[in-house]
C-alpha cells in the first residue's frame, strides 16, 4: 500500500492501487442506479441524423475481432492527427499556445501517444513515438500488437489490429499547475484524443476497440516508461473489422 503527502503522490497513491480487479461485484440493474425517476419528464424533440457527425457515431462501435489487412500509411497519419495533431497557434491572455484537435486543461498536454503497427503500407512494423510537432514517428522497439495480449490480460482481440495506441501521462505537466486535480485532466483528455481517433477511423472506413484494462506494470516496461511520473493510462485498437 502507497501513502501520499504531496499532488503527486497523492495521484500516485490512487493510480497505483487502482489495479484491474481479480474479481467483480454482483452487477446492479441499470433500473436500480437511475436518477430522480420519479421527476416530471419532458420530452425533447428527435435529433436530427441526417449530419456527417451522427454518421461517425452510428458507425463507431467496438469490435472484438480485427481482420489481416493492409493499412494505408497515410491513415495512420491521419488517426494520430486526429488524436493529438497540430492545427495551428492560438493566443491567450497575450501568451501563445499550440492548438491541436483535442482540448488540454491550459494547454499543457500531458499525453503522449504510442503506437504499435504491423501491416501498415511502407512502415515497419513495431512499437513508435507520435511526435505532434512536425508530425512523424520515432522507434520505440519491434513490439508488435500481438505481443500486447499478455499485458492486455490475454484480451487476444488485438491481434490483427494494424494499429494499437497507448496514451501515456507525464502527470507533472498538468500537476505542476493544477496539483492533484491535473491526474483528473490527464485521463479526460486521454478520453479526447481516443474518441477523435475512433472517429476517424469510421471516417476511414476502420474499426476500433477502447480497452482499458491491461497490468500496468507489464505494459509500462514494454513502453520503457517508468509507470509513477510517465504512465499508461488508455488504449485503442483500430483495424479492419474480421
Amino acid at each position: 500500500m502507497h501513502t501520499a503527502n504531496e499532488p503527486l503522490e497523492l495521484a500516485l497513491l490512487y493510480h497505483l492501487n487502482s489495479p484491474v480487479p481479480k474479481s467483480y461485484v454482483k452487477r446492479v440493474p441499470a433500473t436500480e442506479l437511475r436518477y430522480l425517476p420519479d421527476a416530471p419528464f419532458l420530452e425533447l424533440p428527435p435529433a436530427p441524423r441526417d449530419n456527417l457527425l451522427s454518421e461517425l457515431l452510428a458507425r463507431r462501435s467496438s469490435v472484438r475481432s480485427f481482420e489481416h489487412q493492409v493499412m494505408p500509411l497515410v491513415s495512420l497519419a491521419q488517426l494520430l492527427d486526429a488524436g493529438c495533431g497540430l492545427n495551428g497557434l492560438r493566443e491567450v491572455d497575450n501568451q501563445c499556445y499550440e492548438a491541436r484537435n483535442s482540448p488540454s486543461a491550459g494547454g499543457l498536454y500531458p499525453l503522449e501517444v504510442f503506437v504499435s503497427t504491423q501491416v501498415v503500407e511502407g512502415l515497419v512494423s513495431g512499437l513508435y513515438h507520435y511526435e505532434p510537432r512536425g508530425h512523424g514517428l520515432h522507434w520505440v522497439n519491434d513490439s508488435v500488437p500481438t505481443d500486447f495480449i499478455e499485458p492486455f490480460l490475454q484480451q487476444d482481440y488485438i491481434v490483427n489490429a494494424n494499429a494499437l495506441f497507448v496514451f501515456t501521462s507525464v502527470f507533472m505537466r498538468s500537476m505542476g499547475k493544477y496539483g492533484a486535480r491535473g491526474y483528473r485532466f490527464a485521463l479526460l483528455e486521454a478520453g479526447h484524443q481516443a474518441e477523435n481517433i475512433c472517429l476517424m477511423a469510421g471516417q476511414l472506413g476502420l474499426d476500433s476497440l477502447c480497452i482499458g484494462g491491461f497490468h500496468d506494470l507489464s505494459l509500462n516496461a514494454m513502453l520503457g516508461i517508468d509507470g509513477q511520473r510517465h504512465a499508461a493510462i488508455y488504449c485503442v485498437a483500430v483495424g479492419r473489422k474480421g
